[in-house]
């Protein structure tokens, strides 16, 4: 990328918002047993997903095609017991549709609770799969999903002094890793499926980490509109342990039956939470170097500010 370019990205990177949450105590009259409500707003909605992180706008495909943050979810649990004390409430931006002409908005979250305190878990992602809080510790989604994830979790004390306003961030707790395939997608192609030594499939909501370091296993569906095009990229989501891991990518194109069409190596892809990790060159053609290393190819991408490329060699 020349200076031209990387100014034109770090711009670009710049005009974009984080997601904000604003979350109110109502003091309001007081109920039975010191019980207040508290009311959890969400203002400034907007969401910019890893597949925004790129000058140039090109053909995507990723686990989830909705780019757009769909669901948004608040749990508060007992510090003491580590148990939810009301139920999850979760709200879907597919029920709040406008008629295009105003932005959707998620509405606000109410809960009554008595004084005492507890730790409010706030929880943005994307996809229709359904999302199981377990327990604090245990965030998980069904079929092993991992959709582009965004977490707020803190402890609050709710009394009589309780703050009437407050702002807090949503962050992201996802590693990405992307193949950019520069040759004609072949026909034939059905699912792209990646398959990684490290990271996890279930959330600590109180880390923002994996649970376990289990590795996964997640495919893509290719669209048969796709077939022909080239400079598509393929884009997957991760929990880490950490903030940073490294381990070995498989990636494989399947055909009918998941017949292997062709089949890529990625040993030591270096990952990190809030990063985009990427792989950019001829996927589906032969090739002489068909394990490609961190010197061949790889680079990062920093959206914390959404602030440009860092080449890793």
């Amino acid at each position: 990328m020349n200076y031209q370019q990387s100014l034109k990205s770090l711009f670009k990177f710049l005009s974009c918002s984080l997601l904000l949450v604003v979350w109110a105590c109502q003091s309001g009259p007081e109920g039975p047993d010191g019980t207040q409500t508290v009311s959890f707003i969400v203002t400034n909605y907007r969401q910019v997903s890893f597949d925004d992180l790129t000058a140039e706008s090109n053909t995507r495909a990723t686990e989830s095609i909705v780019m757009d943050l769909a669901n948004l979810s608040v749990s508060i649990f007992n510090v003491q017991s580590n148990e939810l004390v009301v139920p999850t409430i979760l709200h879907r931006s597919s029920d709040y549709d406008s008629d295009g002409t105003t932005a959707k908005q998620f509405p606000k979250f109410s809960v009554s609770l008595p004084y005492g305190q507890y730790r409010i878990l706030v929880l943005g992602y994307n996809g229709s799969r359904a999302c199981s809080i377990t327990s604090l510790n245990h965030i998980a989604w069904e079929e092993n999903y991992v959709p582009n994830t965004f977490l707020y979790s803190e402890v609050f004390t709710l009394d009589e002094n309780s703050s009437l306003t407050r702002e807090i961030t949503l962050r992201h707790v996802v590693a990405a890793f992307r193949v950019t395939a520069e040759d004609v997608i072949p026909t034939g192609l059905k699912k792209m499926r990646f398959s990684s030594s490290v990271g996890g499939i279930v959330l600590d909501g109180s880390t923002g980490f994996a649970m376990q370091n289990t590795g996964r296993t997640s495919d893509i569906a290719v669209p048969t509109s796709y077939v022909g095009k080239e400079g598509v990229d393929f884009t997957v989501y991760l929990f880490l342990s950490g903030e940073q891991d490294s381990g070995s990518y498989a990636v494989q194109a399947l055909g009918e039956n998941d017949v292997v069409l062709k089949e890529k190596h990625f040993p030591e892809v270096p990952l990190r939470i809030n990063y985009l990790t990427q792989w950019q060159g001829k996927f589906f053609e032969a090739s002489s170097g068909d394990t490609p290393s961190v010197q061949s190819g790889f680079n990062i991408k920093w959206n914390m500010d959404w602030a440009g490329t860092i080449p890793l060699f």
